[in-house]
């Protein structure tokens, strides 16, 4: 465990690292996009999922380097890249809707042909499911959904990397308790993506100098998938990322199936820094538009309020799930 929380650090530095060189050079080659929710409509650095699929390259390299690296960590950290892959091709020539929901079935072929998950997830209150047929297609169907869920939940600076950290966290709470044994290598798969993205951090919080784009937040979103399969803990899942699911549909719900560049934003920003609801009938419908409203947010405020609601919705999806798993072990 020393070993491991040593690596954590190690590569929550290199993650630092390697964002600050490729900010730098983001900025010095004008890959840049506009902060839309900044009164001053500043430039940043557009694609912070290359730092972050150079943080986990970088990070399989010390756990070969250190004999840990298992077949399920390399297959896992390789899915990421390819959702981090194709984001970023999305990001340099906008691909369809259609052919995104078809690419994103990729991150998840290798470690299910690996076959390595678990098809029995748990379900508190009724025990173990056998799913040997369909688990398979459902851990291909959850890398697709969370992909695209933190795609679309990537509003303002620093949100989805908080989210990530905060379901770690609990996720790190949850297997110290009673319920089902995560798959070996779980561990592992955990200290990198969570120190990855904890060094990354610093750049991408409020106020942002590097914007995630769909690269990082593809990426991010199936890092969250990979640890649900990993730590077997398929229901808390379910219950701990729910405003994230409640955000994607209701914006397939009032906005149908369209990439978010396309759909008319949900907000509007006013000279003076205030986040305000966007009263077109064509807007979609989002969490963040529930947010602001009762009453306008400055964008500060608004990550604010975000992250203590995605706490006390974890915190109590957490005992609630502890207590029903309690019932039957």
């Amino acid at each position: 465990m020393l070993e491991l929380v040593l690596l954590a650090v190690l590569i929550a530095v290199t993650s630092y690292v390697l964002s600050e060189i490729v900010y730098r050079l983001e900025m010095k080659f004008s890959f840049t996009t506009i902060d839309i929710h900044k009164p001053d409509r500043r430039h940043v650095a557009r694609s912070g999922g290359i730092a972050l699929m150079c943080s986990l390259v970088t990070s399989v390299v010390y756990l070969s380097l250190t004999s840990r690296l298992s077949s399920l960590v390399a297959a896992y950290i390789a899915s990421a890249l390819v959702a981090g892959l194709i984001g970023l091709i999305d990001d340099l020539t906008r691909l369809s809707v259609k052919l995104k929901l078809l690419l994103f079935c990729l991150p998840a072929l290798l470690p299910v042909t690996l076959q390595l998950y678990d098809p029995y997830p748990y379900v508190p209150g009724a025990g173990y499911l056998r799913l040997t047929m369909l688990y398979p297609l459902a851990v291909i169907a959850l890398f697709n959904v969370m992909a695209n869920a933190f795609n679309m939940s990537d509003t303002h600076n620093g949100i989805i990397v908080s989210v990530f950290l905060i379901f770690a966290f609990l996720l790190i709470l949850s297997t110290n308790l009673p319920g089902p044994k995560p798959l070996d290598g779980y561990d592992t798969l955990l200290a990198v993506s969570t120190a990855s993205l904890l060094g990354y951090l610093p750049l991408n919080f409020y106020p942002a100098r590097m914007l995630n784009g769909n690269s990082g937040s593809h990426l991010i979103g199936s890092l969250v998938a990979a640890l649900i399969v990993t730590s077997r803990r398929e229901f808390l899942a379910i219950m701990l990322l729910i405003p994230q699911i409640l955000n994607g549909y209701l914006i397939l719900l009032t906005a149908g199936l369209k990439s978010k560049e396309r759909i008319e934003r949900p907000t509007k920003i006013t000279e003076d820094g205030v986040i305000r609801p966007n009263c077109s009938p064509r807007a979609s419908i989002t969490f963040v538009r529930l947010l602001v409203l009762e009453e306008g947010l400055r964008e500060r405020e608004l990550i604010k309020e975000y992250l203590v609601l995605q706490v006390i919705s974890s915190a109590v999806s957490l005992v609630l799930y502890q207590a029903m798993c309690m019932i039957r072990i």
